[in-house]
């Protein structure tokens, strides 16, 4: 199984349809049964803020993550997002965290230059489907 770890900077440009090209890459991952979508539940969480903020219905995010594993955040989560030694924001520390946490060699769909460089000195391959790959 090919698993993609799904970035808030994907998923959201996706959810407010800012991203054909993303779009499109998410449908093919959910349409190949030998791939699939996992995020930190703090995509959830992050979602429904900007949909909250943009005055958007929250049920708008369930189109997408409905077709997403969802990672639990727990305290070794955010011990492991604390040990992450390259500068990288918070909810991105806890994003690639959950993806170690859970031993998965996952390639990290990220739209966010410091989360993709961060990701490849964890030595996680990284792809950008808002740029075509």
């Amino acid at each position: 199984m090919r698993w993609f770890l799904l970035d808030a900077s994907v998923a959201l440009r996706v959810v407010l349809g800012r991203s054909p090209a993303a779009a499109t890459w998410i449908d093919s991952v959910n349409g190949d049964p030998d791939q699939g979508l996992i995020a930190s539940r703090l995509l959830k969480t992050e979602i429904t803020r900007v949909l909250r903020r943009e005055g958007l219905p929250v049920s708008m995010r369930d189109e997408l993550l409905d077709y997403v594993q969802l990672i639990p955040i727990s305290d070794a989560v955010l011990a492991q997002a604390e040990a992450i030694v390259p500068h990288i924001k918070s909810l991105d520390a806890i994003h690639l965290a959950s993806l170690i946490h859970t031993g998965i060699d996952a390639t990290v769909a990220t739209h966010d230059a410091t989360m993709a460089h961060v990701a490849q000195l964890l030595g996680y391959p990284v792809l950008d489907p808002v740029a075509g790959g």
